[in-house]
């Protein structure tokens, strides 16, 4: 789980610099488990956003997992091993009742499923 403060400005889904070499180090780590699947899940609070780039909160997390995963394969992960999703507000990991709490929610994960076969 990628926590918003590490990996993006609020409300963009331009990468922070600093957040670019820990990138580059899991996409290492993924590339040395060839067996597995990469789901990579872009995640909002429930503030509305309504920019010219991101209408909604949608755009904004699928762009978010489509940014992480376009790195990962830059890196050596086979693309046909990666899929996106984004959840917007919609999979929050606490209520949205705090700051602390929304903070939390906009994320973005990655998950490793093991390929049958």
């Amino acid at each position: 789980v990628l926590g918003e403060r590490i990996t993006f400005p609020q409300g963009q889904a331009d990468l922070l610099e600093s957040f670019q070499p820990t990138l580059r180090g899991i996409a290492a780590f993924i590339s040395t488990h060839p067996g597995y699947r990469i789901l990579i899940s872009g995640h909002t609070d429930n503030a509305p956003i309504n920019t010219t780039t991101f209408p909604s909160n949608w755009e904004l997390s699928a762009a978010r997992a489509a940014r992480v995963a376009r790195v990962l394969t830059e890196n050596g992960i086979d693309p046909r091993r990666v899929a996106i999703h984004g959840y917007a507000q919609y999979s929050p990991l606490f209520e949205n009742s705090t700051p602390e709490n929304r903070e939390a929610n906009r994320r973005v994960e990655i998950k490793l499923t093991r390929e049958k076969g």
